[in-house]
């Protein structure tokens, strides 16, 4: 099997998201900080009683838009189907979460610290 430079280069960038996922999540656990990945925030704020929901149809796509306010965090979430499109999260004013499916589509699983 042969590979080429940007094949090398698509690989190593993998394995080194994968690496510092795992550093990450290791880390988190040894010091007991509160985290998640975009998904499960994402199931979140849809299975919670207090999230406002709004569904739209554009240009004949069905787009669903969530907003969810308790006492310390404000996040907000925009999907086309089953796809996350976009999630930000704030606590206490402070951003902590901030993902783009056009941007960040490869860091999904990427744990985020929740304050």
């Amino acid at each position: 099997m042969e590979l080429h430079g940007s094949e090398w280069k698509d690989r190593a960038m993998h394995a080194m998201h994968t690496l510092k996922d795992n550093v990450k999540e290791r880390f988190y656990s040894i010091a007991d900080i509160p985290n998640s990945t975009v998904p499960e925030l994402a199931e979140f704020i849809q299975q919670h009683p207090d999230t406002r929901e709004i569904r739209k149809n554009l240009l004949g796509s069905d787009y669903t838009f969530y907003k969810l306010d308790t006492e310390n965090y404000q996040l907000y979430l925009e999907t086309r189907g089953e796809r996350i499109l976009q999630l930000d999260g704030y606590s206490n004013g402070k951003k902590f979460v901030s993902h783009r499916s056009y941007r960040d589509g490869v860091n999904m699983d990427s744990p985020i610290k929740l304050n």
